[in-house]
C-alpha cells in the first residue's frame, strides 16, 4: 500500500552503481562468488555477485498510486543500465462514466 505524502522509492542502475533515492551505492567491492553487506542502508541481507551479476534485496517505499494488496513474493528485476521501474500493482485510474 502506498504511504500518504511519502514519495515512491526511485532506483537507477549504472553498472555496479545502484542509486536509491538519490544516494549512490558503489557495489564494485563485492567480489565474484562473495558477498558484502551495507549497514544503515536500504539493503536487506547480503549483496552477492555470481557470474558477474550482482544480486541484492532493497527496501522500497511505494507511492500513493500503489494498490493496497501486493504479491507476497519479492520482485525480481534484471537491469544493467537506467531507471528501474518498480513493478508494483497500481490502483485503477479514477473511474466513473463519462
Amino acid at each position: 500500500m502506498g504511504l500518504p505524502h511519502q514519495p515512491e522509492t526511485t532506483l537507477h542502475v549504472a553498472g555496479d552503481i545502484l542509486t536509491i533515492d538519490g544516494t549512490e551505492y558503489d557495489l564494485s567491492p563485492v567480489p565474484e562468488g562473495g558477498e558484502g553487506r551495507a549497514d544503515d542502508s536500504p539493503f536487506l541481507g547480503p549483496i552477492t555477485r555470481e557470474n558477474g551479476v550482482l544480486r541484492c534485496t532493497v527496501r522500497v517505499v511505494l507511492g500513493q498510486t500503489a494498490a493496497d494488496d501486493q504479491p507476497p513474493h519479492p520482485w525480481v528485476i534484471a537491469k544493467a543500465l537506467g531507471v528501474v521501474e518498480i513493478p508494483a500493482i497500481r490502483k485503477p485510474l479514477g473511474g466513473g462514466a463519462a
